[in-house]
């Protein structure tokens, strides 16, 4: 039996913890929107006695909901994307990074105490953006764990072969597959004709063999999961599909599929090769936006130039594109539309990006212009990489970026470096 009479969620921006039901100077605790409270008793006078994360205490009636909203958390994998979005009643998971950042913070942090009363966990939905080793590698630990369970795994349709081309079927030029002319007239654009969609295609391409390595775990991971009844289905999505299946509208929660774009939008699925192996996969990658009540989020894994002029031709004359708050592409990338950004026109735009790597992610164009073509008089960019720290003892401070809304309110914030017990975090409010 629960130790609590009912359960109640933060209502303001940053919602105080008192030790006592009198207010007066004795905060112990700050808690974001919707963060979860176990309300232990109620006075007459509009006082709680609540228990939560960090220290428990007293909480204003006025200061809490019955709703928890959207909670989205931008996952510290260091060079790679990771995004943990929840609402009432569902969660997802859009990439998971390279290595076990991902597995270690849900399994390890964010689920622990579930896991460990064997609550059976389920995610809605696992996103691929696209196959790239820093967006899904992450992901294929998380998958072949026992403990969780998936309705969907949803990705883009553009598969790894070995970039070895002794490695991989001879009709494939390319480590995606076969490219050429659409419909075999060199006077059309070149394409990407190679794809996958479900669990029989992914079987297919593990019996075919000379996939890239780690494209080949995720695979085996996922056809496992589906074989011990742990994941539903596997299903590509592109905007053929609009919303995400099941998802145009929950509540106030609604998921659009703005890309990848097919090449046509009928028939088989083809997509503009953009130049390059790298271009092309990156380009197509998935592309959502997360509106909740009369807020919304864009995550567009790593959209390229190419990609992005390719969007808003496909789009115009209307603009699906404009949110409050935005992933960055590309971690940071210096490869951007400058009309792009200004389709989006954020209040917030998060980067995550890691250290020692090649990219120097985020680039210094790409902070600027994410300012300068934001809305709001104080425009706000937050990054993974920025509110990582290190302490004379080498402990790592890890740069979570907390988004919160209840459909009306939205706030964006971080961990301070320096602790302090009444209060960790470092919060802002849109407009």
């Amino acid at each position: 039996m629960p130790d609590y009479i009912r359960e109640v969620y933060a209502a303001k921006s940053e919602t105080r913890i008192y030790k006592s039901a009198t207010g007066r100077k004795s905060r112990i605790n700050t808690i974001l929107l919707g963060t979860w409270m176990g309300v232990t008793e109620e006075r007459p006078d509009g006082w709680l006695k609540v228990k939560t994360i960090g220290p428990d205490g007293w909480v204003r009636a006025e200061d809490v909901s019955d709703h928890m909203g959207m909670k989205a958390f931008f996952i510290d994998v260091g060079q790679g994307d990771a995004c943990l979005v929840e609402v009432p009643g569902a969660r997802f998971l859009v990439d998971g990074g390279p290595g076990r950042n991902t597995r270690a913070y849900l399994a390890g942090w964010k689920y622990r105490w579930l896991l460990k009363a064997r609550v059976p966990l389920k995610f809605d939905a696992v996103f691929v953006t696209h196959f790239d080793f820093d967006h899904f590698e992450g992901l294929t630990s998380l998958i072949a764990d026992k403990r969780f369970s998936f309705d969907a795994v949803y990705h883009n349709g553009i598969a790894r072969f070995s970039t070895r081309k002794d490695k991989r079927s001879a009709e494939y030029n390319t480590d995606l597959g076969k490219t050429g002319f659409d419909g075999g007239d060199p006077d059309r654009p070149k394409v990407l004709h190679t794809g996958f969609d479900d669990i029989e295609s992914a079987r297919r391409l593990l019996s075919e063999g000379g996939l890239m390595r780690a494209f080949q775990k995720f695979l085996q991971a996922v056809v496992d999961a589906y074989d011990e009844g742990r994941l539903s289905k596997l299903k590509r999505l592109t905007s053929r599909d609009k919303h995400v299946p099941g998802f145009a509208s929950l509540g106030q929660l609604s998921i659009d599929v703005l890309g990848p774009v097919p090449s046509s939008n009928l028939g088989r699925y083809k997509f503009n090769w953009f130049g390059s192996s790298s271009h092309t996969r990156n380009g197509h990658s998935l592309v959502l936006k997360f509106n909740y009540g009369s807020r919304s989020v864009l995550l567009g894994g790593d959209l390229n130039s190419e990609a992005e002029t390719h969007l808003i031709e496909h789009y115009h004359p209307d603009n699906p594109f404009t949110v409050d708050v935005a992933k960055s592409c590309h971690h940071g990338s210096s490869d951007f539309e400058i009309e792009f950004l200004k389709s989006i026109q954020p209040y917030a735009t998060v980067i995550s990006s890691g250290d020692n790597e090649n990219y120097s992610h985020p680039r210094a164009d790409a902070l600027g212009c994410a300012g300068r073509y934001s809305r709001g008089e104080r425009p706000m960019v937050l990054s993974t990489e920025l509110a990582r720290s290190f302490n004379s003892s080498e402990d790592i401070h890890y740069g979570l970026i907390n988004l919160r809304t209840d459909g009306e309110q939205m706030i964006l914030a971080q961990m301070t470096e320096k602790k302090k017990a009444s209060d960790l975090w470092d919060a802002y409010t849109l407009p």
